[in-house]
């Protein structure tokens, strides 16, 4: 009898309708309909959309340069207009003194230079330097905090626009090249910022920005997109203000493009200018700021180039699909049923896969060879979520076994209680006989058989912190009357926490720690205080004493211990209990923590998460 899961038994049987068959043909035609289509659809559609792709591309990342030129253009005008608006540079552009400045004149000058400081700004990653120029005085301030007289200063070029334009603008722009500073002796291409100042005063001195226009442009090439490479900003008259070439700056861009009408044609509408060499695409926007406009230039030779290779690529892959599709589709359809076979014998018979490969020859073939990594993976992955369910089985049987052990002795535990309170109550009528009314022995009989009522007779684990408190005075009675005079306990609890459910017999602990280990050893009489308050999301509880403390040892080592909920061994055990069961009740964000030092005394903090009551 033939194997029922074998290919060939499925394909002779089931023909057309065989799930591998089916796979066949549904890869074939996955393969090849995407194939024949795109390689006729994506030529035509890339040779249309180029000068779509070219219009909105282009002017979209010019429009996202001028949009970024614009912001930090206005950055060193507001700038310049704060130190023209201020009333420090007022006073020194229109004070004339002579001589050396005297005090008031030192101390004006050092709140200037304290303005001039820019490293703080954002504009100090393409700005040069900042020029205060007084004209009655004929001094020049610097923003490498030096004061200079104008006439030896070694950058006067923009002075003489300053004469001619004064009277008729109020800010203007020039492109030049000069050197900045006495220590760098080369010198650099800068567009100029030139504001007169004061600003609400006579225009008897200028602030002047400088713009490092190397800087500029790195700045604008590091957030363009790649192919604009070629970006000239010009000013309203058509002179180059900024381009990678310096040599070109204070040009006019016809220079440039001869035969375009760039300053004058419309923004936003690319032009195409042919050459002897390539095609051009120049596209222009205008500054939503000032005068400036943008130009880039980018070449079509890359998506000429681009549009042939894609055809010739189209047209040769298209061929090797077919036969490609043709081999690889009944590749994959004939090795996607061993696989299946084997996996689908995992699943029959995990138990003997599960042997096998302890033997470790679970995934050697008839000829000793190892089968795919895949199916590897698969297989193991079957074999251990059978092993882990085994697994689990076994610790739910063990699990129920000390389950039922634990209901045994908690049904024990049940007895025991009631036998207490009644012994306790008969002893305390006999204390009551025997002294003809109240008397320190029965109070204490009487706070024991309370403290065991509350700690032991109760159906929730969980009480209010108003119950606690009063549980806690039933104990602090007993100890009083063993330990007169030797502790006074103190309450500040918060009214808002007397209804918040705490578990049982979680403050008692900490305040029978502080007697026995911080006032007990202690000379004198101690001082106990019991505080609760609501921080944030937690209720926080603290129990503080002003007894002996704990080496900073002693106390690390107790919140390493509390840190880990399930140490409960070791010394302070009652501590260790209660931060075991505010974990396990309240979660990993509740909990103790200690705060102790030698002779000064113990905090023990108690943290509630608020959100999980």
């Amino acid at each position: 009898m033939r194997d029922p899961l074998s290919l060939w038994f499925i394909l002779k049987n089931y023909r057309f309708r065989s799930v591998f068959i089916k796979n066949f043909f549904i890869i074939l035609a996955l393969i090849l309909l995407p194939v024949t289509g795109l390689s006729v659809g994506i030529y035509n559609l890339y040779s249309k959309m180029v000068t779509e792709e070219i219009s909105s591309a282009h002017l979209s990342s010019l429009s996202r340069i001028r949009d970024m030129v614009d912001m930090l253009v206005r950055e060193v005008d507001d700038f310049s207009v704060r130190l023209a608006s201020d009333e420090v540079v007022a006073d020194l552009l229109e004070t004339e003194y002579e001589g050396p400045p005297d005090y008031d004149m030192n101390m004006l000058i050092s709140k200037l230079f304290a303005k001039l400081n820019f490293q703080n700004n954002n504009i100090q990653n393409f700005l040069d330097s900042i020029y205060v120029y007084s004209e009655k005085n004929q001094y020049l301030y610097t923003s490498d905090l030096r004061r200079w007289p104008f006439s030896e200063y070694i950058d006067r070029e923009w002075a003489a626009d300053f004469s001619k334009r004064r009277e008729t603008s109020r800010v203007w722009t020039i492109a030049r090249t000069a050197q900045t500073h006495y220590t760098v002796t080369a010198t650099k291409p800068l567009i100029t910022s030139v504001r007169t100042a004061p600003l609400l005063y006579d225009k008897s001195g200028s602030i002047v920005m400088n713009i490092d226009t190397a800087k500029f442009m790195s700045i604008i090439h590091n957030t363009s997109d790649h192919y604009l490479e070629n970006i000239y900003i010009v000013d309203e008259n058509g002179l180059i203000l900024a381009h990678d070439n310096f040599k070109l700056i204070n040009h006019s861009i016809t220079e440039i493009l001869p035969n375009t009408q760039v300053m004058n044609d419309n923004p936003n509408e690319p032009a195409f200018v042919y050459n002897e060499q390539t095609k051009q695409s120049v596209s222009h926007v205008n500054s939503l700021y000032n005068k400036w406009r943008f130009i880039s230039i980018v070449p079509l030779k890359l998506y000429e180039d681009k549009a042939v290779y894609i055809r010739n690529y189209l047209l040769v892959s298209s061929f090797f699909s077919v036969l490609v599709a043709l081999v690889m589709s009944l590749i994959v359809s004939w090795r996607m049923f061993i696989p299946i076979k084997q996996i689908m014998s995992v699943v029959s018979r995990p138990g003997e896969w599960l042997q096998e490969s302890e033997r470790g020859s679970m995934f050697q073939t008839d000829k000793d060879k190892p089968q795919l990594n895949e199916i590897k993976y698969i297989t193991s992955s079957i074999l251990s979520s059978y092993g882990e369910k085994q697994e689990l089985e076994n610790e739910l049987r063990h699990r129920l076994a000390l389950l039922d052990r634990a209901y045994a002795v908690a049904l024990q535990s049940q007895i025991n209680p009631h036998f207490l309170y009644n012994t306790l109550e008969t002893i305390n009528w006999q204390a009551l006989r025997l002294s003809n009314g109240d008397n320190p022995v029965s109070e204490m009989i009487t706070s024991l058989s309370l403290l065991l009522r509350f700690s032991l007779d109760g159906e929730d684990h969980l009480v209010s912190i108003r119950d606690e408190m009063a549980n806690c005075q039933h104990y602090i009675d007993i100890q009083k009357i063993r330990y007169p005079r030797k502790f006074v306990v103190e309450w500040e609890m918060d009214e808002k926490l007397y209804g918040l459910k705490i578990p049982r017999i979680t403050l008692q602990p900490l305040i029978e720690n502080a007697i026995y280990h911080g006032i007990k050893p202690m000379n004198g009489e101690g001082l106990i205080t019991v505080k609760g308050s609501l921080e944030g999301g937690h209720a926080v509880l603290r129990v503080a004493d002003n007894g002996v403390g704990m080496a900073p040892e002693k106390v690390d080592q107790i919140n390493r211990e509390l840190a880990d909920k399930h140490w409960i061994s070791g010394n302070h055990i009652g501590v260790k209990n209660v931060n075991q069961r505010i974990k396990l009740t309240f979660g990993e964000s509740s909990g103790l923590h200690i705060a102790s030092y030698l002779g000064k005394g113990t905090e023990i903090t108690v943290r509630i998460s608020t959100l999980q009551v």
